[in-house]
């Protein structure tokens, strides 16, 4: 996936994290054909663990080589970030966003990110 490619090349100078928020088309709720099409269906996780359930799911499909978080169940995270479905940002080191992309997937932009992280690492 290419933003574990992004990762494994700048891991040694930028500290990358996935946090894991709502699900974004369970199947008790708004269900994509992308979704059906990749087996990817699950219900809108109700507590702590049913999200970890979910998001172990997703890093054992991605593999990625970076951490995952789990946003709490009351979406704070992705409240305050504006991330659903799909969001990059980059934080500087005092937590303020110096970059971020559109919502995705049709905004999600790696490309971009890249280029953002090559100016901010060398």
């Amino acid at each position: 996936m290419r933003l574990d490619n992004i990762a494994k090349e700048f891991g040694d100078r930028v500290e990358f994290l996935c946090v894991y928020i709502k699900e974004a088309h369970p199947t008790d709720g708004s269900q994509s054909p992308p979704n059906i099409d990749d087996d990817v269906l699950y219900t809108q996780p109700t507590n702590d663990d049913e999200r970890a359930e979910v998001a172990a799911a997703c890093m054992l499909r991605f593999n990625f080589s970076f951490p995952m978080v789990l946003d709490n169940m009351t979406n704070e995270v992705e409240g305050k970030y504006k991330a659903m479905p799909e969001r990059l940002y980059m934080l500087d080191v005092d937590g303020r966003v110096t970059w971020k992309c559109g919502l995705g997937p049709h905004l999600f932009d790696p490309d971009g990110f890249e280029e953002a992280i090559k100016a901010l690492a060398g």
